[in-house]
């Protein structure tokens, strides 16, 4: 079964280098030592020289610019846009600026117009690679990955070397569905930098491609690097569910929700875990909550239902289906559950009809099996003849399909047909007491010697039915 996963993106930090114009900016002493204390990354100083500076050249578009980098640096990206915005207005048009620009937008998550920033940058420098490595970046949050893979495609033309491209282009291959794509790009960012979010990446792409031993890997290197991580501790969870280790997977998942109790995917895989430990009743606050944080989640509904079922908390359950349902119609599993529900509750026809649609997204044995009995039930035996059929051509060992199949054989007084059913589920399984019973009815509609000593084998393993069929044959 596929798990949503939950992706963080933490966005690279851009170092650019301050600048000056011209020859005053240069011998003006105190612009020199905003300069100086810049390089030196002491922003704050830095700022507060520059602040002095323009105190006495107000429209001065380096210092501008320069103090702009100062709280970029600093991450006050709004005091850096006004600057960068000023400078502008006094006529330092100039790639740097937009890009810087586009830059402070892009962490403002002002994606549109940082994407028009970069545009402007590559007016006045259409070889800037970084600026299109960004526009990049600002497509893959407005999620419009095939205009992100062209501008990184066309960054990494220009430079081969720039780390930042490898890591956001691995982001567009990952959501366009490029696993392989999205792992080489991981692998080539890491050569550059060893950046414990690309072994995130990386660590996801490997789930996708089922390589879950190497992903868990990877996500042991993340957490390594930083324990507060929720997301690595969650995807690692993921990976050691598709390995069926759900202790593991349920220990990484409470250690998820530690660093972070609002994580809403993770209250759903603990309950998942749970579910799948049998320890229906612990899982069910847990689905609660996940409903609660991620309402519009069709799977959360569905395991609710499912494990509502195993309560046997009904009428809950089906809500949760028809819930599920709502929200995804094509998704197979809930209409077999409330298939299962129907038929419990004598609706053999909505059970058929549940199990047409789920058999329409997912051919699977016990769906047909399910539609089988239900046809049976609304005497549609060729109906149910076929599912049986259909049921054991994908599982040819599924014992209580050729019972039934027996059944419908017996029903439709092909006796030979039901023997041999009959026979082959008391040679899978010679604790059937429902195949020696109506194997016993078989011989006897047929006039065979045995069908009493089939009888009473059914009535000795407490078959209700066997012991009047014994009186009513005359068996002694």
């Amino acid at each position: 079964m596929k798990k949503n996963l939950t992706i963080l993106l933490l966005l690279l930090r851009v170092f650019v280098y301050a600048q000056t114009n011209n020859d005053d900016d240069i011998n003006d002493p105190l612009f020199q030592s905003a300069f100086s204390k810049y390089e030196k990354k002491l922003y704050t100083e830095a700022y507060e020289g520059y602040s002095t500076f323009l105190r006495k050249k107000p429209n001065d578009a380096s210092a501008l610019y320069n103090r702009g980098l100062c709280s970029y640096a600093k991450t006050d990206y709004h005091s850096a846009l006004r600057d960068f915005k000023s400078s502008i207005s006094f006529n330092r048009k100039k790639p740097d600026v937009y890009y810087m620009k586009g830059l402070c937008n892009f962490y403002l998550k002002e994606y549109e117009v940082a994407i028009n920033d970069f545009d402007s940058a590559l007016i006045f420098k259409p070889d800037y690679a970084e600026a299109l490595c960004y526009k990049g970046a600002a497509y893959n949050a407005l999620k419009k990955y095939p205009e992100a893979l062209r501008a990184l495609d066309e960054a990494h033309d220009l430079k081969t070397d720039y780390e930042p491209i490898y890591y956001f282009r691995n982001i567009t291959k990952y959501y366009l569905k490029d696993y392989s794509g999205s792992l080489a790009d991981c692998n080539a960012a890491l050569i550059y930098k060893d950046y414990y979010d690309t072994h995130f990446w990386k660590g996801v792409s490997l789930i996708e491609l089922k390589r879950y031993k190497e992903g868990i890997t990877e996500y042991d290197t993340v957490i390594a690097r930083n324990k507060k991580y929720a997301a690595a501790y969650y995807n690692r969870s993921i990976a050691y569910f598709d390995l069926a280790v759900y202790k593991t997977s349920l220990a990484d998942v409470n250690k998820c929700l530690e660093v972070d109790p609002a994580y809403s995917k993770a209250y759903y895989m603990k309950g998942l875990n749970l579910y799948y430990l049998k320890k229906y009743k612990e899982a069910e606050p847990d689905f609660n909550a996940a409903v609660d944080l991620n309402v519009e989640d069709y799977k959360t509904y569905f395991y609710r239902g499912a494990n509502y079922y195993a309560l046997k908390k009904d009428e809950l359950a089906l809500s949760d289906f028809n819930k599920s349902i709502l929200l995804n119609k094509d998704y197979e599993q809930p209409y077999f559950y409330r298939s299962q529900l129907r038929y419990a509750a004598q609706d053999y026809k909505g059970c058929a009809e549940d199990c047409d649609k789920a058999l329409a997204l997912v051919k699977d044995p016990v769906t047909f099996y399910t539609r089988g009995i239900a046809r049976y039930e609304l005497k549609n035996y060729d109906g149910a003849l076929e599912d049986y059929n259909n049921c054991l051509a994908l599982q040819k060992d599924y014992t209580l399909a050729i019972l039934e199949r027996g059944v419908v054989n017996f029903t439709l007084a092909k006796d030979d047909a039901a023997i041999n059913d009959f026979n082959a589920v008391i040679k899978l399984d010679d604790k059937s007491a429902r195949a020696y019973y109506f194997r016993g009815l078989t011989k006897a509609q047929m006039k065979e010697a045995g069908a009493c000593n089939d009888l009473r084998i059914a009535s000795k393993m407490g078959y209700f039915w066997a012991s009047d069929e014994l009186k009513k044959n005359g068996c002694k």
